[in-house]
């Protein structure tokens, strides 16, 4: 059966996944720096006030059950490329859509961090934007070209830190400012592409869940026994929601003093004290090198199965679509690239599920046949 058409002789040679690092790798998918910044829950969820709350459970709940679906399938079939995860039939065509539309949202990731690292040493050192674009770039690009192995392994470090961090954060924001009355809104105007706070919500977790894919699918086959999973997702929710909490409820209280801040925690943590706020901006920093160039190895791989291309020629080139896309701005990026992302989405978390279903069925009837 297809479920079952797994190496079985590669098992007993496999590193076994824990459920605590599938929970970290969920929630370190999760939390990128447009995440930990303020600007993602600003926009699509903050700006809803008591309705942004519940689209955040929400939002949270999906993101278990589908990447719970997600490494389920890879795990059972031995698949690790993500289109294949979400077009179960030999639909090439269909295939290589998702592909593309996947090296776009990577690629479109490295644009957002380095637009968000010229906004972040703006707001701190002063440097002009477009100036601290180039640095970002140039710094992703020299790194990139020396394929340093140690950045996941720093990725890890500062991933923690910043959730420490952010909740530090959220804890003296509620000491340090009185904020203003929660107001339930279900719709806003400030995004015209996210109309109300269920859609909102949604989108979140389409466009997310091609983050979650990249990092989950690759460790799923490597997971002995569903119950792994199952407590694995079920903690990196649990340490997401509570990120969720102390990052939101700060945004949602002070909505109007940190509306149209590029960085609002980081406008949080300012204010709270300019030391403060100086370790939030380094840690930020770090969590939108590592991201981003997490996220640059990703499309400068997928790039090179398609084409036999140089690294030392494609990384340049990449950098440079990356630079001139970045001035239009990260609080702006954030605004057009992530929800239009999230459309496309949509059908991948269809897919999804339906393949899941698909290998239920055909497992419940070998059960049953046997």
């Amino acid at each position: 059966m297809p479920w079952a058409k797994r190496d079985m002789s590669n098992l007993e040679h496999m590193k076994s996944i824990t459920s605590r690092e599938i929970a970290m790798a969920f929630t370190g998918s999760l939390l990128g720096a447009g995440f930990v910044s303020g600007q993602e829950l600003m926009q699509f969820f903050a700006v809803f006030g008591g309705f942004g709350l519940i689209g955040m459970f929400l939002a949270i709940l999906m993101l278990l059950l589908l990447s719970g679906f997600v490494m389920k399938i890879s795990n059972r079939t031995g698949i690790t490329e993500f289109d294949k995860i979400i077009v179960r039939k030999e639909k090439t065509w269909l295939r290589a859509v998702f592909g593309g539309v996947f090296i776009f949202f990577l690629f479109d990731v490295v644009v957002i961090m380095t637009a968000g690292a010229g906004a972040l040493l703006h707001q701190i050192f002063g440097i002009p934007t477009i100036m601290g674009n180039a640095l970002m770039a140039i710094s992703l690009g020299v790194v990139a070209l020396w394929e340093a192995r140690g950045v996941l392994t720093a990725f890890s470090i500062t991933v923690p830190l910043l959730i420490v961090v952010a909740m530090i954060s959220g804890i003296l924001s509620f000491i340090y400012f009185d904020g203003s009355n929660m107001v339930a809104r279900p719709f806003s105007g400030a995004n015209p592409l996210l109309g109300n706070w269920l859609f909102a919500a949604i989108v979140f977790v389409s466009y997310n869940m091609m983050v979650v894919m990249s990092i989950l699918v690759p460790i799923a086959t490597d997971v002995k026994e569903d119950k792994a999973i199952h407590k694995g997702i079920f903690q990196g929710a649990v340490q997401l929601m509570i990120v969720f909490v102390c990052i939101l409820l700060p945004l949602i209280l002070n909505q109007p003093m940190l509306a149209d801040a590029e960085l609002p925690m980081l406008t949080l943590a300012q204010k709270i004290h300019p030391v403060w706020g100086l370790v939030y901006a380094v840690l930020l920093l770090c969590g939108m090198f590592g991201s981003s160039l997490s996220c640059l190895f990703g499309v400068t791989f997928r790039i090179k199965k398609i084409k036999n291309i140089k690294g030392s020629i494609l990384i340049p080139v990449l950098m440079v679509a990356a630079f001139m896309g970045s001035i239009a701005g990260f609080k702006e990026l954030i605004a057009i690239v992530l929800p239009v992302c999230g459309y496309f989405g949509f059908f991948a978390m269809i897919g999804i599920v339906m393949h899941f279903l698909s290998l239920q069925q055909k497992r419940i009837k070998f059960d049953f046949d046997h």
